[in-house]
């Protein structure tokens, strides 16, 4: 491949790869276990195994979104090798 392919897939695969990490690390991840908190709170059923659930839950998501990034960070760096 040329060297401008090559830097503009790089660059393609690390905003794939911040996009995906946002999707699935911030809205499927974290939004829905803190509505589940919410709605838990409304309903008056909140406990503190809940609230442990949810906060794992939204630091392994902030794991997961940093991993997907990381991996688009990797095939950029691959290809401008």
């Amino acid at each position: 491949m040329t060297k401008r392919v090559r830097k503009a897939a790089g660059y393609l695969s690390v905003l794939l790869g911040s996009v995906l990490a946002v999707y699935v690390g911030i809205w499927r991840m974290i939004i829905r276990p803190l509505a589940g908190l919410y709605l838990a709170y409304q309903a008056g059923e909140l406990t503190v195994v809940y609230v442990a659930a949810a906060l794992f839950k939204c630091w392994l998501s902030l794991t997961v979104g940093g991993l997907i990034w990381s991996v688009g960070y990797m095939v950029k760096c691959m290809l401008d090798a």
